[in-house]
């Protein structure tokens, strides 16, 4: 197959490729940054627990600071503060004997700072300091030193991580500002309000902080690489689900929905490539172009449900028989093809190879098809086109397969005929045809004639005529119907020409009946095609036919063909007695042909039985055409039917119908058709019609 036909699956590849990729990038970014923003935690939540702690210490300073001191038991531990030994009320004794002695904001930080270090030696650890402390406890160290004089230099807090004994810590240190009522207990300072006093600095260890962030990691990790694996498993499996409906999608452009073959865009393609093979290792081939024969009388009168499903079994058959390299694939419709490959290099025995094929084809199509309470016989007409290392156009040989398989057609369908350059030419002048059938109504360029039925009996009474079309073409002259009604039948308008052939047989049967004066003519026929037959409002347009015209209907009589009675019985009988009620007669025409049986016939309100020319030609002469027109003859007495020979040309032929009681005939022995003036002379020198 072409590139162009497999361009989807590449790039689904790559995208899939580069989203894969992305992912990844997306991935790790997403897992450095969380890590980094993790480790970033460590020093972070230190500061934030070195400012609390600061900051509880300035509360209980400004609490203590702003109550002037508090007084706590001697009895407790706490040791008189002997830099308060100047106040005179620093020890007081309560009037139940309890010693207390007052605690400043300083000395009540400090005891707190003691209780730390007890509880929690190697926790958080605070302490007050200054530069030249009275108390040597409060002297600072190195690092504090340093942190002094970073706040005086204008530093709002400075910290730093650090080793203290061997273990990591962060160290912070703030400034302790004077307020007025430091100078109460500490006159030697003699600070101004807001200078900086000394600073409270706070250690915080980084042990306990760096396992939990080093245990975030874990579980960072294990989500960002669950999540990798997720988006990895759904790019895989989105891929795949695209793959395969990109596969759908690609399989639906390229076969047809009803019957799973290939089609056309496939066939080409499959086509062309077989050409480019043949020319260049001087290969042969062969197409055959396949149209089914009245399929559309099938789809129309049982609905398409069952054309489909004669569509499905007809596509099958021809799978089964073609070898794994060729090619059967559906244009549309009912036009299937067959791609032949690798035939012989002779063309004459590549000719017998298609043929052999055309003919099992013919042969597997021909057989009956049962679809529910149907059996259907469907045949095909098939068109022949060879390829050789000469053929270079894969639409010209299409073209010429079809041609071929109209001439099919013309020879009589459920045939095959090869392609000739004569072909095209015919093709060319049908589809001429048909273009000049659409106007031909409308200008008048149709014309009845009619050809009498006369009684096999001494007299020759006339029976009636049958009216025939004829077509004054206006370049060709007058054409028959085999030269048109063939492709009225497949363009459609056969239902067109059906209804003006009505209508003017009932507008000439009027104008006999004025002309006539009441006195009996016969009855005129009207063929009636199959499908104008089937039409749902058929016997509608009968009656509105009849009540325009203002005809008698009893001067009436309907042809049909054996085709139009053999699918839905009871809505032909249904028809066929509602005709029977306007007064208009029934008759089967070309009798013999088809594939009526006796159990429809004996259902059937039937009138006539026309005896088909093809068995009146050889009377006398073949012992089986002698033998079918007796029986047919045996069996309409029996089954109480009139029996009409078609096609009588010969005093011998009328001789065995006479003697055989054939009711009777019409053919050459007795006239041609005639126009409408000519019937009338013929009428009025009759027995029963006098000027």
């Amino acid at each position: 197959m072409k590139q162009g036909f497999k361009f989807n699956n590449k790039n689904l590849s790559l995208w899939t490729y580069l989203a894969a990729l992305l992912w990844s990038a997306v991935f790790i970014f997403s897992l450095e940054w969380n890590l980094n923003q993790n480790q970033r935690m460590v020093p972070e939540r230190a500061g934030a627990q070195a400012r609390a702690a600061i900051e509880k210490d300035m509360i209980y300073r400004s609490v203590v600071s702003r109550v002037g001191g508090i007084y706590m038991p001697v009895d407790q531990g706490i040791i008189p503060n002997p830099y308060l030994a100047h106040l005179p009320d620093r020890d007081v004794t309560t009037t139940d004997g309890r010693k207390l002695t007052l605690v400043n904001s300083s000395y009540f930080t400090r005891l707190v700072h003691d209780q730390e270090a007890k509880m929690a030696p190697h926790g958080i650890r605070g302490h007050t300091t200054k530069e030249n402390p009275l108390r040597p406890l409060n002297a600072p160290d190195s690092w504090e030193l340093r942190g002094l004089k970073k706040l005086r230099s204008g530093q709002p807090e400075w910290s730093e991580e650090t080793l203290i004994d061997g273990k990591p810590y962060l160290r912070m240190i703030k400034p302790r500002l004077a307020k007025a009522s430091c100078m109460n207990c500490h006159p030697e300072e003699n600070a101004a309000p807001g200078e900086i006093m000394g600073g409270i600095s706070v250690r915080i260890p980084l042990d306990e902080l760096q396992a939990q962030a080093d245990a975030r990691v874990l579980n960072i990790a294990g989500w960002h690489g669950g999540l990798w694996i997720l988006g990895m498993i759904g790019l895989f499996l989105g891929n795949r689900l695209l793959r395969i409906q990109s596969e759908k999608m690609q399989y639906s452009a390229l076969h047809d929905i009803l019957t799973d073959l290939p089609n056309r865009a496939l066939f080409m393609d499959r086509l062309e490539q077989r050409l480019e093979n043949a020319k260049r290792h001087e290969l042969t081939g062969a197409i055959l172009f396949l149209d089914l024969d009245r399929f559309k009388y099938i789809n129309d009168s049982l609905g398409h449900s069952i054309g489909d499903e004669l569509l499905k079994l007809v596509a099958e058959r021809q799978r089964y028989l073609l070898r794994a390299e060729d090619t059967v694939a559906r244009l549309g419709g009912d036009e299937f093809v067959i791609l032949l490959a690798d035939l012989h290099a002779d063309p004459e025995i590549t000719a017998i190879e298609a043929q052999n094929v055309a003919e099992k084809v013919l042969d597997a199509l021909a057989q009956p098809y049962h679809l529910g309470n149907h059996t259907l016989h469907s045949t095909p007409s098939i068109g022949i086109a060879l390829i050789s290392p000469e053929s270079d156009d894969a639409s010209e040989i299409l073209r010429q397969a079809d041609a071929a398989m109209y001439q099919a057609k013309e020879y009589g369908r459920n045939n095959f005929r090869f392609f000739l350059p004569s072909m095209q030419m015919l093709a060319s002048e049908r589809l001429e045809l048909e273009n000049a059938l659409h106007s031909a109504i409308t200008r008048n360029q149709l014309v009845l004639h009619y050809q009498p039925k006369v009684a096999i009996s001494r007299r020759e009474e006339i029976l009636g005529a049958e009216a025939l079309i004829r077509w004054q073409h206006p370049t060709q002259g007058l054409l028959l119907p085999g030269e048109f009604i063939a492709i009225a039948e497949e363009s459609g308008l056969i239902l067109q020409l059906g209804g003006w052939v009505l209508r003017e047989a009932c507008l000439q049967i009027k104008a006999w009946e004025q002309r006539f004066k009441g006195k009996p003519f016969g009855r005129i026929s009207v063929n009636i095609s199959p499908k104008q037959f089937q039409q749902k409002d058929f016997i509608q347009q009968v009656i509105s036919t009849i009540t325009d015209t203002e005809v008698d209907p009893t001067g009436l009589e309907f042809e049909l063909t054996e085709s139009s009675l053999v699918e839905d019985v009871h809505d032909v009988r249904k028809k066929m007695v509602e005709l029977k009620k306007l007064g208009i007669q029934i008759s089967i025409d070309d009798f013999g042909t088809g594939y009526s049986s006796l159990a429809y016939l004996k259902m059937l309100p039937v009138d006539v039985l026309k005896i088909d020319r093809s068995f009146i030609r050889d009377i006398g002469i073949d012992p089986n055409d002698d033998a079918i027109v007796e029986t047919i003859l045996a069996m309409s007495w029996r089954l109480g039917f009139r029996a009409i020979a078609e096609g009588v040309e010969t005093e011998e032929q009328l001789k065995f119908l006479r003697a055989r009681q054939c009711d009777g005939y019409q053919g050459y022995l007795f006239s041609r058709p005639l126009a409408a003036d000519g019937l009338e002379a013929i009428l009025l020198k009759s027995a029963d019609i006098r000027a």
